[in-house]
C-alpha cells in the first residue's frame, strides 16, 4: 500500500493531519468545512503567534478578495467544531485589530500515512462521464494504448505528441475506454479543435463537465468541482490553444489531486508535471516480403482497410503487396496520410497513387519551422490531395472550411456558392477521406472536415478573395437557423432545445467574431446586429452568461436607424438585462427592462414581454419593492392568458402568490400557490436563468410557516432544494439553500439553518455568486445569536448594516433587523434594538416587506419591556402585533405575540384573559407541536391551568 508523510499536530483531545486534511477528537473524525479547516491549519502551524486577517484570508481564499465578515463566520464555525464543553479551554482567540491566535500548546510529529484505495476515491459526480465511442477496430496501436494507460495511472499527467494525422485522437479515445473503470467519476473528453479562442478553453472544459457557468472567470469554480472528483480529463487537440491549455492543465495538476490528465498536441505543453509520450508512426513492411507477411504490418493493414472501404476491389497478390509497402514507406507510416492515399487509390488505382506519392508529394517530415505550425507534416500531402480535386470541388472544400465541427447538408448548401451540387460534392469528398461522416445527437447524418484539412482549405479560401462572401453566407445561415428554430422561445422548453443549441456553438461563435470584426466592410452592416440578436439568447440559455452579455452589448452598440426599434433591439435588450442581473448586478437593469417592455408592446411580442415581466418581478423582489411586484405579476397574467400556455399560466399564479406573501396576505398567497403548483406539477419552469418553480417553492415554505403549518413548511423547503438540484442549474440550488434558511430561523431550528449554510459554503458554484454572500453572512449571524454566540452574531449583523444598499440585503432588510434586535435585547442593548426595529418598520411603510411587521411589533414590545416599566405601551404593541398577524393570516406570528401578551396578563392576575388569548389560536394548529412556539404556548396553558386550580382551592 502506498504511503505519504504527514505532519500531525496534537492539542488537547484533537489530532490534526494537515496533508490528509483530517481533524479528529479522541480518534473520531470532526466535521469541519474546507475553509474552516484551512484556517485551523494556518493557525496551528503558527501556534502562539498572532496570524493577521490578511494571512488567514490568503490561506483559505487563495487569490480572492473577501470581507472580514466572511472570515468571522468561518472562525466562528471553527470555534464550534473545537468546542468540547463548558469550562474547557478556548483554542482560538481574537486579538483586536491584529488577527487571531491559536493559544493552546501543540505537539507536532511526522508519521507515514497509508493511502487506501477507498480514501483515494472521491464521491462520484451526479452523472458518470464517458469518452466518445472508440473505433470498432484499431490497427497497430495496442502496445501504445497499454503503455500510455500505465503512464497515466502512474504519472498523472501525460501528453501524447505527434504530427497531425498520426492517430493521436484514436489512441487517446482507446486509452480513455481502457481506464474509465479506474476512475470513480469516469472520463471527461474535451475536444478543443472547435475552440478558436484560447480564452474559451476553461469554459469549454467546464461545460464538458456539465457545469453551468454564471461567471466570467470559471477557473475557481472549475477547480472546486475537480477537487471533489476522481476523473480522467482528456484534452484533445491542444496545439492551436497551447498557451491556454498549458496554463489550465498545470493549475489542475497542482490543485486537483484526484484528476489525471491526458492531452494530445503537436507540441509539448512544457509545464510542471507533464510527461510526454511520442506516438510513433505505424510500422511499415520492408520491401520484398510476400503478401501475407506485408499484411502483418499495421501500416499495410490500415491501407488495405481504407482502400476497400473506398471501393477498391482488387485481390491482394505479391505485386500489390510491393506497391502497398512502397506507399506506406514513402508516407513514413503516417496514419492520416495512409488513409488519404488509400482513399485516392480506391478511384485512381494503387499504381497511380504510388506514382503521385513518389513524384509530387514533398512532405515536411522533419517539421520545418518555416511551415505553418498546424501543417508542418501534412501540408504537401494536403496540397497533393487538394490537387486531385476539380476546380469546383476545390472551391467547395474551401468554402466548407468556414464550418466549425460537425455540420449537416443544409449548412453545407448554405455556405457553398450557388450553382454547385453540394450533396454530390460532399459524397465525393467523403469517399476521398477529406470529409468524415458521423451521427448527430438526434441520429441525423453529420459531416466533419478533418481539422488539418479544414485549416488548409481555410488558408486557400483566404487567398482566393472570396472569404468575406463565404463568411457572410455562413453568418446569414446560422442567424436564420437560430431565429427559425429557437428565436422567440421563452426559457420553459430549454431542456428540450439544449442539445441542438450546443451543436451550433462553434459556428455561432465563429460567425459572431467575423461579423463584428468585418462590420465596417460588410455589404449589409445590419448583419452584425442580426447575428447578435440570434446568438445572444442561445448563449444565455446555455448559461454562457459572460458571452451573452458581451454579444448583446455589442449588438446594442451597433444599432442604427435600420435596426433600432425592431425585434432585434427587443431581443438584445432583453438578454442584456437578464445577463446583467446575474453577472453584473447592474443598476441599469430596470431601465433596460422598461425599454424592452416598450418595444414588446409596440411589436406585440408576448413571449418577450413575459420574460421581461419575470425579470422585473425578480429585480423588484431583490430590491424589496414588494408592492411594485404586483405590476409585473398582473402584466404577466395578461400576457400568459394571451399566449395560452399552461406553464405560463401556472407561473402567473406563482408570481401573484409571492407578491402577496411578502406584502403580508398569507391567505391569498397560499391560495395562489396551491393553484399555481396544481397547474405546474413537477415541471421545470426555467425563466431568466432561474427555475420559477424553485423560486416559488421557497416563498411557499415561508408562507406555510406563517400560516401555521410548520411541518409542511419544512417539507416544501426540502422539495425546493430537491427540485433545484434536479434542474441541474447551480443557481437554482444555491438560491433554494440560501432563501429557505429564514423559515428555519423563524422555527428556532438553528441546526437545520446551519446545515443549509454549510451545504451552501461547500457548493461548487457558491464562490461565483458574490452578490449573495452578504445575505449568507446575515443568516450566519442570526444562527450565532440563536445558538448563544450573541456578541459574534451581533458583530456580523452590525457589519452588514453599512451594506444595506446591496440588492440582496435590501431583500433581507426586515429579517436582519429582527435577528439583530433579538441579539441586542439579549445583551441589554435595548435602546439600539428599539431604534433598529423602528427604522425597519419605517422602511416597511414604503412598499417593503409587510409579512414580518407582526414580529417587528412583538420585538419592539419586548425591547420596551426590558427598557422601561411602560406596561401600557408594551401591551399596545403586542395587541397591534396580534391584530396585524390575524389580518395577515399569519397564525404563527399571532401565537408568538399572543403568548407574550398572555404572560403579561397572567402576571397581572387576569388568568381568563390570558387563556382566551392563547387557547383558541393554539387549538387551530394541526401540526408542529414540538416546535419552539407551540411548546412555549402549551407550557403557558399548563401554567394557567395550575393557577386556575390554585385559585379555586
Amino acid at each position: 500500500m502506498p504511503s505519504t508523510d504527514d505532519r500531525i499536530a496534537s492539542f488537547g483531545p484533537f489530532r490534526l493531519a494537515a496533508t490528509a486534511r483530517r481533524l479528529e477528537r479522541d480518534g473520531l473524525p470532526v466535521l469541519v468545512g474546507d475553509r474552516a479547516l484551512d484556517l485551523l491549519i494556518a493557525l496551528v502551524d503558527r501556534a502562539g503567534e498572532i496570524v493577521s486577517h490578511r494571512d488567514l484570508v490568503a490561506s483559505a481564499w487563495r487569490g480572492l478578495v473577501v470581507g472580514d465578515g466572511s472570515l468571522r463566520v468561518h472562525i466562528s464555525s471553527l470555534r464550534k467544531a473545537l468546542a468540547t464543553g463548558e469550562g474547557e479551554p478556548c483554542y482560538v482567540k481574537n486579538v483586536a485589530g491584529q488577527g487571531y491566535s491559536f493559544v493552546r500548546p501543540v505537539v507536532f510529529e511526522t508519521v507515514a500515512m497509508p493511502v487506501s484505495s477507498s480514501a483515494a476515491q472521491s464521491a462520484p459526480s451526479s452523472k458518470r462521464l464517458t469518452p466518445p465511442q472508440r473505433l470498432a477496430r484499431m490497427v497497430g496501436r495496442d502496445h501504445d494504448v497499454r503503455s500510455i494507460a500505465a503512464d497515466v495511472l502512474d504519472k498523472r499527467f501525460m501528453t501524447v505528441l505527434g504530427p497531425g494525422g498520426a492517430g493521436k485522437t484514436t489512441v487517446t479515445v482507446a486509452v480513455a475506454h481502457e481506464l474509465q473503470e479506474k476512475f470513480a467519476d469516469g472520463v471527461c473528453f474535451v475536444d478543443l479543435s472547435e475552440v478558436q479562442d484560447g480564452g474559451l478553453v476553461s469554459s469549454t472544459v467546464a461545460t464538458s463537465l456539465g457545469l453551468t457557468l454564471e461567471t466570467a472567470d470559471v477557473v475557481p469554480t472549475l477547480l472546486d468541482q475537480l477537487r471533489a472528483l476522481k476523473i480522467l480529463l482528456v484534452l484533445d487537440s491542444c496545439e492551436h490553444v497551447v498557451e491556454a491549455a498549458a496554463s489550465l492543465t498545470e493549475t489542475i495538476f497542482r490543485e486537483a489531486a484526484g484528476v489525471h490528465i491526458l492531452a494530445t498536441s503537436r507540441e509539448a505543453l512544457r509545464v510542471e508535471g507533464e510527461h510526454a509520450y511520442w506516438l510513433p508512426t505505424l510500422e511499415c513492411p520492408p520491401q520484398n516480403l510476400d503478401a501475407d507477411s506485408v499484411l502483418e504490418y499495421p501500416a499495410a493493414q490500415l491501407f488495405m482497410e481504407r482502400f476497400r472501404a473506398s471501393g477498391g476491389r482488387l485481390g491482394f497478390d505479391a505485386a500489390m503487396a510491393r506497391l502497398v509497402a512502397a506507399i506506406c514507406n514513402r508516407l513514413d507510416g503516417m496514419a492520416l496520410a495512409i488513409e488519404l492515399a488509400a482513399g485516392r487509390a480506391g478511384s485512381h488505382g494503387i499504381a497511380a497513387t504510388l506514382r503521385l506519392v513518389e513524384q509530387d508529394l514533398e512532405l515536411d517530415w522533419n517539421g520545418r519551422r518555416t511551415a505553418h505550425p498546424r501543417h508542418q507534416n501534412l501540408r504537401a500531402l494536403l496540397d497533393w490531395s487538394y490537387g486531385l480535386l476539380v476546380d469546383s470541388y476545390q472551391r467547395a472544400l474551401e468554402q466548407l472550411s468556414v464550418l466549425v465541427g460537425a455540420f449537416d447538408i443544409d449548412a453545407a448548401r448554405a455556405v457553398v456558392e450557388a450553382g454547385l451540387d453540394t450533396l454530390q460534392i460532399i459524397d465525393s469528398l467523403v469517399s476521398k477521406s477529406l470529409v468524415s461522416v458521423e451521427l448527430g445527437f438526434d441520429g441525423s447524418t453529420k459531416y466533419r472536415i478533418l481539422e488539418t484539412t479544414r485549416a488548409y482549405a481555410r488558408e486557400r479560401l483566404l487567398e482566393s478573395g472570396k472569404a468575406d462572401a463565404t463568411f457572410q453566407r455562413h453568418a446569414e445561415y446560422f442567424a436564420n437557423l437560430l431565429d427559425l428554430h429557437h428565436g422567440g422561445h421563452i426559457d420553459l422548453d430549454y431542456a428540450a432545445r439544449a442539445p441542438a443549441l450546443r451543436e451550433h456553438l462553434g459556428n455561432v461563435r465563429a460567425a459572431l467574431e467575423w461579423c463584428f470584426s468585418r462590420r465596417d466592410d460588410m455589404e449589409d452592416p445590419t448583419l452584425s446586429v442580426t447575428m447578435a440578436a440570434a446568438a445572444a439568447p442561445m448563449l444565455f440559455e446555455l448559461s454562457l452568461l459572460s458571452e451573452s452579455l458581451r454579444w448583446s452589448e455589442a449588438g446594442l452598440a451597433a444599432l442604427d436607424d435600420a435596426t433600432r426599434g425592431d425585434r432585434r433591439e427587443l431581443i438584445l435588450t432583453t438578454i442584456w438585462a437578464i445577463s446583467s442581473m446575474w453577472v453584473r448586478d447592474s443598476s441599469e437593469v430596470l431601465t433596460a427592462t422598461a425599454r424592452g417592455l416598450e418595444l414588446a408592446l409596440a411589436l406585440d411580442a408576448s413571449a418577450h414581454r413575459l420574460r421581461l415581466q419575470a425579470l422585473r418581478h425578480m429585480v423588484m423582489t431583490r430590491t424589496a419593492d414588494f408592492r411594485g411586484t404586483l405590476v409585473p405579476a398582473a402584466d404577466w397574467d395578461v400576457c400568459a392568458k394571451k399566449v395560452g400556455d399552461e406553464d405560463c399560466l401556472s407561473i402567473s399564479d406563482l408570481l401573484v402568490a409571492q407578491s402577496r406573501h411578502y406584502l403580508g396576505d398569507q391567505t391569498i398567497a397560499c391560495r395562489h400557490f396551491e393553484l399555481g403548483f396544481a397547474r405546474a406539477g413537477n415541471r421545470n419552469l426555467q425563466m431568466c436563468g432561474m427555475d420559477q418553480r424553485v423560486r416559488a417553492l421557497v416563498a411557499w415554505s415561508r408562507a406555510l410557516w406563517l400560516s401555521g403549518f410548520p411541518e409542511r413548511a419544512v417539507n416544501i423547503a426540502r422539495e425546493s432544494v430537491a427540485s433545484a438540484e434536479g434542474s441541474e442549474k447551480p443557481l437554482n440550488t444555491c438560491f433554494a439553500l440560501l432563501f429557505t434558511i429564514p423559515m428555519h430561523l423563524w422555527r428556532r431550528d438553528w441546526s437545520s439553518a446551519q446545515a443549509r449554510l454549510d451545504q451552501l459554503a461547500e457548493h461548487t458554484h457558491w464562490r461565483a455568486l458574490e452578490p449573495f454572500h452578504a445575505t449568507a453572512d446575515a443568516m450566519q449571524g442570526a444562527v450565532n445569536i440563536g445558538r448563544g454566540e450573541i456578541e459574534a452574531g451581533i458583530d456580523v449583523l452590525l457589519g452588514l448594516r453599512g451594506r444595506m444598499g446591496d440588492e440582496c440585503l435590501n431583500f433581507m432588510g426586515t429579517s436582519i433587523a429582527c435577528f439583530l434586535a433579538e441579539g441586542l435585547i439579549a445583551v441589554g442593548r435595548t435602546a439600539e434594538a428599539a431604534a433598529t426595529l423602528r427604522s425597519a418598520r419605517q422602511a416597511n411603510l414604503h412598499g417593503g416587506e409587510a409579512a414580518q411587521l407582526p414580529e417587528l411589533f412583538r420585538l419592539e414590545a419586548r425591547a420596551q419591556m426590558e427598557e422601561s416599566a411602560n406596561g401600557e405601551q408594551v401591551v399596545r404593541l403586542l395587541r397591534r402585533s396580534c391584530d396585524l398577524a390575524r389580518q395577515q393570516g399569519a397564525m404563527s406570528w399571532n401565537l408568538r405575540s399572543a403568548t407574550a401578551l398572555a404572560r403579561i396578563h397572567m402576571l397581572q392576575g387576569d388568568l381568563a384573559l390570558a387563556q382566551s388569548l392563547v387557547e383558541p389560536i393554539y387549538g387551530r394548529f394541526t401540526e408542529g407541536f414540538e416546535t419552539h412556539d407551540l411548546k412555549a404556548a402549551r407550557q403557558l396553558l399548563r401554567e394557567l391551568d395550575v393557577e386556575h386550580r390554585a385559585t379555586r382551592l
